[in-house]
């Protein structure tokens, strides 16, 4: 029995022809709004008090009039207690539901049930219905507008480059990744990951490295990307195994970069692959789309100088925040077997006006301090310059844009890396070594030079689909059936490598 509304109060619906309850054929009975019909009980209950009150005549019946007993004073006192105390924490919830917000609430609330591990329904297995949920998903606040627009143009975008162009590439594949993305980004929302000083990837429950492998992977074309001198990478291993530092000075021109050092490596050289330390800015552990790639690495996170002045708030505890990130480093370097990367250039490299793309020029503040880390350090430090080409699979933005949730253009397309020699200091320093201004650029400026050479062999090898033709200057195809054992012994930049074979996912993160 159901009562609809209040214009239909006293419509009782019963099954016709006392049918049971899953008949299709339903019969009204209608009483008057507000009426009932009373049971025979009820009538029977009715005559009885009728025929008591017609004997009692004009007997009247009052309450008693015996007085109440007051409590005692300890029960006063507790009742007093109680009542406080319940109008107290009434007021405390009062005053927090008056200032949250319900987006707070639901977030509050999802965090609490772990909403993100929930399968998505199984019915999502197009764009479009990925679309839908994220659009429905912005509408109830849970994303911003921002990021749902921006993981539209993301998923398109992605689709329109990877589809048909490797093996086992297909929309279905396209769809499980974008899931992915989309339960990663939908946790940072809902219950925020913070970054430390210093990040150890995290592999569970949910192995975030293997979900940024698999992202760029599909970007990858491998039979146009290359790997510059392959004894150098050979070379820095038995370093590191050694106990000794490497840092390489490196170029940085997208978010993939990350992503395009470890599939460049991981056949030949895993341990490489996996055991390399980051320093990381701000945008890729605060930006929603960013933070769950980010999460897959090794992180020495610190604030750009580009950054620090948008809000002078907040610029005391990023500086704080640079000076422990910079007590970390040196505790790492002293420790040794450490493989640092850092991008001297504090940014990504952009197109110059005739639209073609060079590194950036290194920052001579930033190139001083890590050599200054380095010499401090109680176990030998390496530099080598380092080149990477990868713009055309993710370009930044032709210039530098302060707010996040750029829009993310996609492509499919080659890329490579490349160690020049290891910097010999004291040959280029020799003449300058009291001076430390001088120093610090002479060391700035061979690091970008040897970079930039390395760069320029790429560029070549890439826009010329080279192929095997510059095997003989060292630049080879990153032979995928090469398999490469790794070192033992050694001091791992992270605790969270294991040389195990591990899923690309958990099982019940698995969309």
């Amino acid at each position: 029995m159901r009562v609809t509304t209040s214009a239909t109060r006293g419509r009782v619906f019963l099954p016709a022809g006392g049918k049971g309850r899953g008949s299709t054929r339903w019969r009204r009975k209608v009483t008057e709004v507000g009426a009932s019909t009373p049971s025979p009980k009820a009538r029977g209950s009715q005559s009885q008090s009728q025929s008591q009150s017609q004997r009692r005549g004009s007997l009247a019946v009052v309450a008693s009039t015996s007085e109440v007993q007051e409590p005692s004073p300890r029960v006063a006192k507790l009742t007093d207690a109680m009542r406080a105390l319940f109008a107290g924490w009434s007021k405390v919830v009062t005053s927090a539901l008056s200032n949250v917000s319900a987006k707070r609430v639901l977030f509050a609330v999802a965090a609490k049930l772990k909403l993100w591990r929930v399968p998505l329904l199984p019915f999502l297995t197009t764009g479009k219905h990925l679309i839908g949920l994220v659009n429905a998903i912005a509408a109830m606040g849970a994303i911003s507008r921002k990021t749902a627009n921006t993981f539209e143009g993301l998923f398109n975008n992605y689709r329109n480059a990877v589809v048909g162009q490797s093996e086992g590439v297909d929309d279905a594949k396209v769809v499980h990744i974008m899931k992915q993305i989309l339960r990663c980004v939908f946790k940072e929302f809902v219950d925020p990951y913070e970054f430390p000083s210093y990040h150890d990837r995290i592999l569970e429950p949910y192995d975030y490295y293997q979900f940024g492998q698999e992202y760029v992977r599909c970007m990858t074309d491998f039979n146009n990307s290359y790997i510059g001198h392959v004894e150098r990478f050979e070379e820095i291993q038995a370093k590191l195994k050694a106990g000794e530092n490497v840092i390489l000075l490196a170029n940085h021109q997208s978010e993939a970069d990350p992503g395009v050092w470890a599939l460049m490596l991981e056949k030949r050289f895993p341990y490489l692959a996996e055991n390399i330390v980051y320093v990381a800015g701000d945008r890729v552990v605060s930006d929603p789309l960013c933070k769950p790639f980010s999460m897959g690495r090794n992180l020495l996170c610190v604030h750009s100088k580009k950054y620090m002045d948008e809000d002078p708030e907040t610029k005391p505890a990023k500086m704080k925040q640079n000076r422990t990130t910079l007590s970390k480093m040196g505790k790492m370097l002293s420790q040794g077997g450490t493989l640092l990367w850092i991008a001297p250039s504090g940014g990504r490299d952009r197109p110059n006006d005739d639209g073609k793309w060079l590194p950036a020029k290194f920052d001579e503040a930033t190139v001083a301090l890590m050599h200054t880390l380095g010499s401090k350090a109680k176990s030998k430090t390496n530099f080598y310059p380092f080149a990477m080409w990868s713009y055309a699979i993710m370009p930044p933005p032709p210039k530098v844009v302060v707010e996040l949730g750029e829009e993310r253009i996609i492509n499919f397309s080659g890329v490579g890396v490349s160690l020049a020699e290891a910097l010999d200091i004291e040959s280029i320093t020799k003449d300058v070594k009291d001076d430390k201004a001088a120093t610090a650029k002479a060391i700035t400026e061979k690091s970008w030079e040897e970079m930039n050479k390395e760069y320029v062999k790429l560029d070549e090898a890439i826009s010329t689909s080279a192929g095997t033709v510059m095997e003989a200057q060292g630049y080879v195809l990153p032979d995928r059936s090469v398999s490469y054992v790794a070192p033992q012994g050694g001091s791992p930049a992270s605790s969270s490598s294991s040389g195990e074979e591990r899923p690309s996912t958990d099982a019940w993160y698995s969309w």
